[in-house]
């Protein structure tokens, strides 16, 4: 379905290294001992305002989030939560000024807190140490290929708001459902459309809600988008752009927990995606 994980290894002492962050959801496998530490920020580097998320701290007994190098913001007990044995898939979401931290395959958190300012980040750091090394997997680095079928291809949703990279032609599809399969109740989002001239949103596979003009939409280039589905709205934006160009509010709005992408119609393409 996808390339290989790009296997990142990372030394016994505490040192960031830093990629771009688009998006607020950081989806990662790591194998380590004890000592994963996660560090989100407005640069390329150790800046403030900075708020880090430590998984199997205090020799692998414990997990936490701390805001500015200062105190933590919370703090709880998660004994062998990591494994230098095997990899393990953890989430954090980053939204509405609240962290959720998550193993991989559950949607509920294992830690919750409140940022005491909002941050809007631009890049994550990685980093092991206090004796530990480890090797992380990011799933954002992954590509996934979709043919020309109309099939959707679907993953688990932690948050409610993520985003997506796709290079085709026209008819890149996007499905929020209520489960890992089409549901009755569902939305679609169709990107360049319509012989690459509309985007629209679906309900239920039977009522086009929005269509919107976007002549030439997909130019088989990479390009980003972003969706929010909070409270029932469905709005659709590109990266960089903090307006939708489409939005609905759903009056009978319904518990959304996966995503599911594809192509068709005569397109295929290749996807990266941050939920």
């Amino acid at each position: 379905m996808g390339e290989e994980w790009t296997i990142h290894d990372t030394g016994d002492e505490k040192c960031y290294r830093f990629k771009p962050f688009a998006g607020n959801t950081l989806r990662f496998q790591v194998k380590a001992a004890h000592d994963c530490h996660l560090a989100f920020t407005t640069a390329d580097g150790e800046t403030e305002p900075m708020y880090e998320v430590f998984i199997g701290g205090w020799d692998n007994g414990s997990s936490a989030v701390r805001f500015n190098q200062s105190g933590e913001l919370v703090k709880v007990d998660t004994p062998d939560i990591l494994s230098e044995e095997e990899f393990r898939e953890f989430w954090v979401v980053t939204d509405h000024d609240e962290i959720r931290v998550g193993r991989g395959g559950e949607c509920e958190p294992f830690m919750t807190c409140t940022l005491p300012e909002h941050v809007q980040t631009t890049h994550f750091g990685y980093s092991s140490g206090w004796g530990a090394t480890g090797c992380f997997q990011f799933f954002q680095e992954l590509t996934h290929a979709t043919e020309d079928k109309l099939e959707y291809v679907f993953e688990q949703l932690y948050g409610d708001t993520f985003t997506f990279t796709v290079a085709t032609d026209h008819d890149a599809h996007v499905a929020l459902t209520m489960g890992a399969e089409e549901t009755p109740l569902m939305y679609e989002v169709f990107i360049g459309a319509w012989n690459n001239q509309h985007c629209g949103i679906r309900k239920s596979k039977e009522t086009t809600v929005v269509k919107v003009d976007t002549p030439d939409e997909c130019c088989g280039a990479e390009k980003t988008y972003w969706i929010n589905i909070r409270g029932g709205d469905v709005r659709v934006g590109r990266l960089g752009e903090t307006e939708p160009f489409m939005e609905w509010a759903d009056p009978e709005a319904f518990k959304i927990t996966h995503v599911g992408y594809c192509t068709g119609w005569g397109a295929s393409g290749t996807w990266k995606l941050n939920v």
